[in-house]
């Protein structure tokens, strides 16, 4: 117990500093006099607690995380690790960023393995009280040490260290999604919806259509599994609904949705307007509470854009363009999507759209700026690259060069930030073929995009 003597040894120091008897420094930090003689001068001396230690350390005028070092023995005291002293104190380490501290106690515990549920523990405490970050050293380590491939708790590690790394950069993305996905089914039903919902995302982001409708497949299926189960089970009595992230009618839904997309991509318009019809009218849904409610009303708000992004293509053109000139006046704040999906049809069926174009171009530049959490923004990327491609092939065609190339750049910018290699090199071409229109400081732009590019290629 040297580290633990050093420790004492350093309390009562600052207590002689202080000028104070054991009685005057009980008054000031609080703690039992009785406690207090225990923790000095007993032999063996009495463990300190966390609480206690924290409580001197603000009585002596110390920084949080005093002594934090020499503390790990006291988790340790008899040689065994003390779950009432350790958990309390791995989460405070991880609330002050004390990594050397975390390190040194994990590779202790990990010298007997059964305490990898422990670990475990730590990390759900601290994930699900909202310390993502804080939380993942704890996941990386169970992922590292659980010998049991088809464990719980090993996908559940998986799950949350994927949700915690989408960001805007497609490289990471990739990465997260690939890493993660052979423990998509492993998981509890309630995170296994919300964890296909999340490789839907992530693949479509990145253009990655294969993978995106295998998953969105998948969901279609399990959602639908999922919904019978709770139907028999709600027959039961004390039911209680599967615990999922959203309200189950959002995976439902979301089913379908992301099974219209991947046709609508692959331009199978009448498939895509089957799986909306799935999605469109979900008030027939059997669970659903207040924020169920507010997700069918979402739903048929989607279901209303799309059917009219789909009719741009084989239904009535000219009526599907008024249908959307008055959505977008009525509902300016999607407008973003709506001038999307009019620049894509515009520019294969050779529409005039520029009145729309300029009117709604703040809002659409606004789009990027808005504040929204990781997996949105990944998503929002994305669209805001494909918007100013088709405004540069739009305006290309009209013999519009400067204003192609400005949205050119726009895209291009973007695809740097968020390391899309895929976009970067579908807009290069674009860009040469309108060189000869650029100015110098166009070019010059350009140039210093190239060398971003080259960073991560």
């Amino acid at each position: 117990m040297e580290t633990g003597n050093a420790l004492r040894s350093e309390i009562e120091k600052g207590i002689a500093n202080l000028g104070l008897n054991f009685s005057g420094f009980s008054e000031l930090s609080g703690i039992n006099r009785g406690i207090f003689s225990a923790i000095l001068n007993s032999n063996p001396p009495k463990p300190i607690s966390l609480h206690q230690l924290e409580l001197i350390g603000k009585a002596l005028g110390q920084p949080e995380g005093w002594m934090f070092e020499s503390y790990i023995d006291e988790c340790f005291f008899d040689g065994k690790p003390n779950r009432r002293r350790v958990e309390p104190f791995l989460i405070r380490c991880a609330e002050l960023g004390k990594k050397d501290c975390i390190d040194q106690v994990l590779s202790r515990l990990l010298d007997d393995l059964k305490h990898v549920a422990t670990i475990f523990e730590i990390g759900e405490s601290l994930y699900l009280s909202g310390k993502v970050q804080e939380s993942l050293p704890f996941y990386e380590c169970v992922i590292q040490n659980d010998r049991y491939n088809h464990s719980e708790k090993l996908a559940i590690s998986h799950y949350r260290v994927f949700r915690a790394s989408i960001c805007e950069d497609h490289e990471i993305n990739l990465r997260a999604a690939i890493r993660f996905e052979s423990y998509c089914e492993k998981l509890p039903d309630y995170h296994r919806l919300d964890g296909l919902m999340n490789l839907i995302d992530v693949y479509f982001s990145l253009d990655k259509w294969e993978e995106a409708e295998r998953y969105a497949r998948e969901l279609r299926m399990f959602s639908e599994v999922v919904y019978q189960m709770e139907q028999a089970r709600m027959k039961q009595v004390g039911y209680e609904p599967i615990p999922t992230e959203k309200p189950l009618v959002v995976y439902y839904g979301y089913s379908f949705l992301s099974m219209e997309n991947v046709m609508f991509h692959y331009e199978q318009y009448d498939e895509a307007r089957n799986y909306l019809s799935g999605y469109e009218d979900l008030s027939h849904f059997k669970i659903l509470d207040e924020q169920g409610l507010k997700q069918v009303k979402r739903f048929s708000k989607f279901a209303k854009q799309n059917r009219m992004y789909i009719d741009l293509h084989i239904g009535n053109r000219e009526q599907a363009l008024d249908q959307c000139k008055e959505f977008l006046k009525e509902h300016p704040e999607v407008s973003f999507m709506t001038i999307l999906n009019l620049i894509s049809a515009a520019n294969s069926y050779n529409l005039d759209i520029a009145t729309l174009i300029e009117t709604y171009s703040e809002q659409v530049e606004n789009y990027i700026k808005e504040e929204t959490h990781d997996r949105k923004k990944m998503i929002k990327s994305k669209f805001y690259i494909d918007m100013h491609y088709e405004k540069a092939i739009y305006y290309l065609k009209r013999g519009q060069h400067n204003n192609s190339i400005i949205s050119v750049l726009k895209a291009l910018n973007i695809a740097v930030k968020i390391k899309s290699a895929d976009r970067f090199m579908h807009l290069v071409p674009l860009f040469e073929i309108l060189r000869s229109y650029a100015s110098e400081n166009q070019v010059n732009q350009y140039t210093d995009l190239m060398k971003g590019e080259l960073k991560f290629l």
